[in-house]
């Protein structure tokens, strides 16, 4: 299979997967939004009933689909077709099988970096997207979709802000592909060499969730400062003007100083539990539909 292959089937997997848990990533970002700027103020399961209440299933948990589906077609074709195109290079013409976990977590790295500049403005809309409804109504975006959005704050903002929140988008996509990418190849090859497994739906199933495990802790406080930083909006030097409702970051590392000066450590881990709610089933969801995409396609390219 090559690079361009495993990407588009990555890309289609992650989509697929990606639909499915949307609406518990949405209640996630409204979890590391909660209480910025506010001491010991955590965020209880209680958001659900008030989502639910106020903005209803559709709006509360399912705006910003849109933005999921551009941002997996950007962001996971990459991830997968730049992996698989390293780790062939990698391999010298030997094979990807043949190389070792550290090359393999370099590839998934370099893998994720790169996809994460790519999907970076897709990421954004998404944020922003979901976490309308917790603004006050003359406040809210109001983005329809995320290609207006996406020309909404070209418009406002300028296009550079299109790219707020790259730096930890970046770090983020290179932990949590390589901890993804690297955990399940580990763990599968460890499922089938060593403990006697075959290569079917039981060993992705299991390999894939020891991979959700290690992503979800890798990526929560990443994910909380990503979400803060997309959130916020840019205020310029000296400004008068100041929305009392909604943060303003400087830069990443001012988001992560303030976040903990507020919040402290627990802070990074908020929406911890929604966070592997949505991590771990993502990750499961993406590993198996896409071994069988890949297994549809090897049989599609034998035949032909």
């Amino acid at each position: 299979m090559s690079g361009v292959s495993a990407g588009i089937l990555g890309g289609l997997a992650a989509m697929t997967a990606s639909t499915l848990t949307h609406p518990v990533d949405s209640l996630k970002v409204r979890m590391f939004l909660h209480g910025e700027g506010k001491s010991n103020s955590a965020a209880g399961m209680g958001i659900v009933k008030t989502i639910y209440k106020n903005e209803g299933i559709k709006q509360g948990f399912y705006r910003g689909v849109t933005a999921t589906w551009l941002r997996q077609a950007l962001f996971s074709t990459s991830r997968f077709g730049v992996n698989d195109l390293l780790q062939g290079m990698m391999g010298k013409g030997k094979g990807k099988a043949d190389i070792n976990v550290f090359k393999k977590m370099v590839s998934s790295a370099m893998a994720g970096a790169t996809a994460a500049c790519f999907s970076c403005p897709a990421d954004l809309v998404l944020v922003r997207m979901q976490a309308d409804g917790k603004l006050p109504v003359e406040q809210r975006r109001g983005y329809r979709n995320v290609f207006h959005g996406i020309r909404s704050i070209i418009k406002d903002e300028g296009a550079t802000q299109l790219y707020r929140g790259l730096r930890p988008l970046v770090v983020r996509g290179c932990l949590v592909t390589a901890g993804q990418f690297t955990t399940y190849d580990v763990a599968k090859k460890a499922l089938i060499t060593r403990a006697g497994f075959s290569d079917g739906t039981k060993t992705h199933l299991l390999a894939s969730t020891m991979a959700g495990t290690v992503s979800t802790l890798i990526v929560n406080p990443l994910d909380v400062v990503k979400s803060r930083m997309m959130q916020s909006q840019s205020i310029p030097k000296n400004s008068a003007k100041i929305t009392p409702t909604l943060m303003s970051y400087t830069s990443d590392l001012d988001c992560v100083i303030k976040t903990y000066k507020y919040e402290g450590v627990r802070g990074f881990y908020k929406g911890l539990i929604p966070c592997f709610m949505r991590q771990c089933p993502q990750v499961i969801f993406m590993w198996v539909i896409f071994e069988q995409y890949k297994s549809l396609y090897d049989r599609l390219t034998t035949t032909a």
